[in-house]
């Protein structure tokens, strides 16, 4: 029975393979906005992206808040 269902299968998920689109070798690490060459300088520019994409949001709230509380009202 899954022999008989294995063909018409293959058939629709041929046109469903991922293709390349122009990005070379795939690779880990080629679409990393830093070089993985030496292992310190990786995990500090890995450490302050990640610092910076998961704390700024909280830091402009913050600041929306503060900046709210201390206006003055006319």
């Amino acid at each position: 029975m899954w022999s008989a269902l294995r063909h018409p299968f293959r058939k629709v998920s041929g046109a469903l393979t991922r293709q390349g689109h122009g990005y070379p070798g795939g690779c880990p690490g080629d679409n990393l906005p830093f070089g993985l060459d030496t292992p310190m300088r990786f995990t500090l520019f890995y450490t302050i992206a990640g610092i910076l994409g998961f704390g700024a949001p909280f830091l402009v709230v913050r600041h929306q808040m503060l900046r709210n509380a201390t206006e003055d009202e006319p």
